[in-house]
């Protein structure tokens, strides 16, 4: 399971420091990530998503119910939590609460999920937890970020430029096709995934840069949000089922995703609308490294 996890993680590690390195020889600058990061928002993370989630089966949502519920309730739970906690309790501004609560409720699913969960869990299973975690932070998660993020005044024009947005069209978009029973077909998967596929790898590599020009840190709030996002926050999922006396295969596999390190998303987010791209980016590292000791627990644990 190590060699597992090792293997898995060793792409983001790698593709954050050649970004890191870019930065530190003076390819690529600060301005630079800006502009990778808005090539991932406007087009290619709109793409990858849409064509994930219209090539979801309206079956396979029905058939996992429970799991899509225990999946979308653990996450938006922690995420609204979150914002509160952060908002009010220490204060954050608006911004910087929404990001660093995405940090801990998001988990690294579409990434890291699907060479990890694949190992451990049913292809089905594992293809039908990549596709409830990205429909939540798309369908839900986003829209609220980049409403806290915006910088319209009005609530109503808040409203309206999020819902513009081409990452939250596209998730509702490819949502609502899947939703009235139809599929993609096979023949249009590598339009969405000529650009789709490389979101990922671009969005990694932005961080580095923020990194290489602001240098990796790591301090008391940063490790705060990793242990809370690497242990707290799937440990309390893990209680709160136990207590309900879910199946302990319903349990392991939902645990288990959550238990993965913080995506992208908060980080890009970060770079783009210019809010702590330094702590946000490094709360990303962190939290991947880390997951190598905390991951594996979860995994041993409830094997």
């Amino acid at each position: 399971m190590l060699s597992t996890l090792i293997f898995a993680l060793i792409p983001i590690f790698v593709t954050i420091g050649l970004g890191y390195l870019a930065a530190r020889r003076g390819i690529f600058n600060d301005q630079d990530s800006k502009k990778f990061v808005k090539l991932v928002l406007t087009f290619m993370l709109p793409l990858h998503v849409f064509g994930g989630l219209w090539s979801t089966s309206r079956r396979i949502l029905i058939a996992n119910v429970p799991l899509m519920g225990w999946l979308m309730l653990s996450m938006t739970g922690c995420y609204l939590m979150m914002i509160l906690i952060y908002r009010f309790g220490l204060h954050n501004s608006r911004q910087l609460a929404t990001l660093r609560a995405m940090s801990v409720a998001n988990p690294s699913v579409p990434f890291i999920g699907s060479a990890v969960l694949p190992l451990l869990f049913s292809t089905s299973n594992s293809a039908i937890t990549i596709g409830i975690c990205s429909l939540t932070v798309n369908i839900i998660m986003l829209p609220i970020a980049f409403d806290a993020l915006s910088s319209d005044r009005s609530p109503w024009q808040r409203l309206a430029a999020t819902f513009k947005k081409p990452l939250v069209i596209a998730a509702i978009l490819g949502f609502l096709l899947t939703l009235c029973g139809t599929q993609m077909p096979s023949q249009l998967t590598s339009t969405f995934d000529l650009l789709g596929k490389g979101a990922g790898g671009v969005a990694i590599f932005a961080a580095g840069i923020v990194l290489g020009t602001r240098h990796l840190s790591f301090n008391q709030t940063i490790l705060g949000t990793v242990l809370l996002k690497n242990i707290v926050f799937p440990l309390i999922i893990l209680l709160i089922m136990w207590i309900a006396g879910t199946p302990a295969v319903l349990r392991r596999l939902v645990v288990i995703a959550l238990a993965i390190p913080t995506a992208t998303m908060p980080s890009t987010l970060a770079i783009r609308f210019g809010v702590n791209e330094k702590e946000l980016a490094s709360t990303q590292f962190w939290s991947t490294a880390f997951s190598l000791v905390t991951l594996s627990a979860f995994v041993l644990a409830l094997a």
